[in-house]
């Protein structure tokens, strides 16, 4: 239990933290069509540096965005399911959905963030051979484990339905 005191507690320290954040990133989506040039500010994106410039770099930049606001909302379903798992409801209904829920935002999420930069990579002909864990894929295969778990407690649940029922 002391683990999950820890795991939650830093969940909800990085959902605190990141919460100034939304605001600005939500004035900021609709603000950045109507900015002329952002080469002034940096954007930088998985090690990859974003010019704003074009019109094509500001529809990467605001699908990146978007990307991260997803991340901030599976963060709150993550956080809420800890408190489920806190108070020992494991395999209430709200568990499983929101794991799979969070499973296929992921995965939504790896797609936002990774095509995109793949293409403004080839836009800007700075493609190259790099030797590290994706983070493309390591979200996709993160969002394929959440659905997993959720058919594991959606299993879990039925067993134990089954179980207090013979008893």
């Amino acid at each position: 239990m002391r683990k999950l005191n820890i795991l939650k507690t830093i969940v909800d320290f990085f959902w605190i933290m990141s919460l100034p954040i939304v605001p600005i990133i939500l004035f900021f989506i609709p603000a950045i069509f109507f900015i002329e040039d952002l080469d002034f500010i940096p954007i930088k994106v998985n090690g990859l540096e974003i010019m704003a410039s074009d019109n094509p770099s500001k529809i990467i930049t605001v699908f990146v965005l978007i990307s991260y606001l997803l991340l901030l909302y599976i963060v709150y379903l993550f956080k809420n399911i800890l408190r489920y798992f806190k108070s020992v409801k494991m395999f209430d209904d709200y568990v499983i959905v929101n794991l799979n829920k969070i499973g296929y935002l992921l995965i939504i999420c790896s797609f936002l963030n990774g095509v995109p930069s793949f293409i403004y990579k080839l836009i800007k002909h700075k493609l190259s051979i790099e030797i590290s864990i994706s983070p493309f894929i390591l979200l996709i295969s993160l969002g394929l484990f959440f659905m997993i778990l959720s058919e594991v407690f959606k299993i879990s649940k039925t067993m134990k339905e089954e179980n207090e029922l013979t008893v």
